[in-house]
């Protein structure tokens, strides 16, 4: 994944995130002040499921294939952790001690597994995260979130926000499905970007005071889904897209007017590869 240094901009690249993929829009940003600037997929635990024997024989291979197709060029995730994170120290200075972190990732419970970069960040450097995403990865903390975590730094430290939404791929290497430990059935992956579009598409739901994230996602997805329904991969084109609406709101609600620190943006999609995987 390249290393950008530049100012805010709404630029979009491919680069490569998380244990599986992490497809990057904004590769790495990092702003100091609005001045200067620049800008895993896990595996669950070897007692948590048994993969059947073909499984590591050609369905492996469909499932990798069919990955690298749709989303080539992409790293585990601690081989991202550690090449966002080392030029981070070394040019700017940013260690755990000195800097708070949040994530604006889908609340599905897969994107908390094993060598998932979300999990890698928590457990293993920073220690805690400050949650801003819900169902589909979206920031609904929105600008009083962001505000509120952002006044948590330290006495002239540094933000570092990881966000994205995610997609899943089934041991047969199918986009957007993902077989979940202790299950025998597929299912969705992302549930609620696939439950969007299936809404989007068969016509118009009203706003459900009681449903708020899927109504933003339904809202932000809406104008999109005729592009995503004549593309070639509606599943893959579905997480671009959704990357796509989830960058420009994380972009609406950031600010630097936490100090005189860094704000560091890692932004892209998710990708839950199939169980006995590595990534």
């Amino acid at each position: 994944m390249e290393i950008a240094h530049r100012k805010l901009v709404n630029e979009r690249r491919r680069g490569s995130v998380g244990m599986g993929f992490f497809v990057a829009g904004i590769a790495l940003v990092v702003l100091g002040n609005l001045r200067s600037g620049g800008h895993g997929r896990g595996q669950g635990s070897d007692k948590d499921v048994v993969m059947p024997e073909a499984f590591f024989g050609l369905r492996r291979m469909q499932a990798a294939q069919t990955a690298d197709e749709a989303f080539g060029g992409a790293m585990s995730g601690d081989a991202v952790m550690s090449k966002a994170l080392w030029p981070l120290w070394w040019k700017y200075g940013m260690g755990r001690k000195n800097t708070i972190y949040a994530q604006s990732l889908c609340a599905d419970e897969i994107n908390s597994d094993n060598g998932h970069l979300g999990r890698l960040l928590t457990e293993y450097y920073y220690g805690r995260v400050f949650p801003l995403g819900g169902i589909g990865g979206a920031p609904y903390g929105g600008k009083t979130g962001f505000g509120a975590f952002s006044h948590h730094v330290p006495d002239g430290g540094n933000v570092f926000v990881l966000f994205g939404p995610h997609i899943g791929f089934s041991p047969k290497g199918e986009p957007g499905k993902f077989l979940r430990s202790g299950q025998k059935k597929l299912s969705t992956s992302c549930g609620a970007l696939c439950a969007a579009y299936k809404q989007c598409t068969s016509g118009s739901m009203p706003a459900d005071p009681k449903d708020m994230e899927q109504t933003w996602l339904r809202e932000k997805l809406g104008p999109k889904c005729e592009e995503i329904r004549k593309s070639s991969n509606a599943m893959v084109e579905l997480a671009l897209q959704a990357y796509k609406v989830i960058e420009e709101e994380i972009l609406s609600i950031v600010n630097t007017g936490f100090g005189t620190g860094n704000l560091v943006l890692l932004g892209g999609i998710q990708i839950n590869m199939p169980y006995g995987m590595p990534g």
